[in-house]
């Protein structure tokens, strides 16, 4: 049967792996609410329909508070029409995978083939990667880095693709002069940070974190290989001499401070926030109503910065294919290297989620569906 259909679309097969049966365990989300809500049982294994589609059978995803968002209806209103008039529920959430092709479309280069390790991502109005396998396109995966196992290639894919996109895309960094860029980073413990601390340095920017980061440094947990990203890629600043310091370009805001809490002593062109008011708010108001309260905000927001000649953005996760190439080049030439903050089996993800919840997290949170 598996046979005959994968025939019919024209798609290349894994025998070994992929069963008569079509069927593959997940964590299913039937109804919005908490993380309780999370159930694992049994779906369809996703059949390919794009020529460029690939499906992979995941052995690691990373957990990143935006799934625990999306199990609360996040971002719903916006979601739904990205999604074109597919099922929204059960939804199974996992922004980013490392694990091993069982089958790609006809459309997909030679460069992929069956059994080649890979790791990348899913869009978020896509089934996710909590499941033993997720489809995706084939220009959102690249090959695994040989140097890196599963855990730690997944561990990198969604916060450094965030990272990338509120810095160069938000932040504009691609027009900007690249050695000496100043920026300073909020909340540069967590995934998000401590991979744009890298990209960063990688990129030839001067890199400042408040002096936060530096009590990070000290735990024992990891202590070496953070010890190393701090001290050696950026500088401790106490909050209180800020205000001495030069003018930064940036200002990276991972820690949800907010642009009204930035101290005017704090001086910068750009500010950019990871905490976008816009899902809340179409989801709150719908679009309409949404997209006009979202647009006053940031015109509000920039009112009185743009009489200084500096401007805040909001940064989020862009799915881009290019823009993952140009991280995957710097990770595998090991200027961007993982920080786990814990590992889980993939039958224990409701505790990896309440890991998230918790925060104070020094890296990933990742799961392991393989040994």
């Amino acid at each position: 049967m598996l046979k005959r259909v994968f025939s019919m679309f024209g798609i290349n097969y894994d025998k070994q792996a992929l069963t008569e049966t079509l069927k593959m365990k997940a964590w299913l989300i039937h109804e919005y609410g908490g993380i309780q809500n999370a159930q694992l049982g049994e779906t369809r294994l996703p059949i390919i329909k794009s020529p460029t589609d690939v499906l992979v059978q995941v052995h690691s995803a990373s957990v990143n508070p935006i799934d625990i968002s999306m199990m609360g209806g996040y971002g719903n209103t916006l979601l739904k029409i990205m999604r074109r008039g597919e099922l929204e529920l059960p939804l199974t959430v996992g922004r980013d995978f490392s694990g091993t092709i069982l089958a790609k479309g006809l459309g997909v280069s030679d460069e992929f083939k069956i059994g080649d390790e890979v790791y990348g991502f899913v869009p978020l109005y896509k089934p996710g990667s909590f499941s033993e396998a997720v489809l995706t396109d084939s220009s959102y995966i690249l090959p695994k880095p040989k140097h890196l196992n599963h855990a730690e290639s997944a561990s990198l894919v969604y916060t450094t693709m965030t990272a990338w996109s509120a810095l160069f895309v938000f932040g504009n960094i691609f027009t900007k002069q690249r050695e000496g860029l100043r920026v300073l980073i909020l909340g540069a413990s967590g995934g998000v940070g401590t991979c744009a601390v890298q990209l960063l340095k990688a990129r030839g920017c001067e890199v400042s974190t408040t002096k936060f980061i530096f009590w990070i440094c000290s735990i024992k947990k990891n202590t070496k290989y953070i010890y190393n990203i701090c001290n050696k890629q950026a500088n401790f600043i106490e909050k209180k001499r800020l205000r001495k310091q030069r003018r930064y370009h940036i200002i990276l805001d991972g820690a949800k401070i907010g642009s009204k809490n930035i101290p005017k002593e704090w001086q910068h062109d750009t500010y950019i926030t990871l905490n976008s008011p816009l899902f809340e708010n179409t989801d709150q108001f719908g679009l309409l109503s949404g997209l006009i309260r979202s647009i006053s905000s940031l015109i509000s927001i920039n009112m009185d910065r743009w009489k200084q000649g500096g401007r805040a953005m909001w940064g989020f996760f862009v799915p881009s294919a290019s823009g993952f190439q140009f991280i995957h080049k710097f990770i595998v030439n090991k200027k961007i290297q993982p920080v786990i903050h814990e590992t889980f089996t993939f039958d224990k993800l409701p505790e990896a989620l309440e890991t998230i919840e918790k925060g104070h997290l020094r890296g990933k949170v990742v799961i392991n569906f393989k040994d």
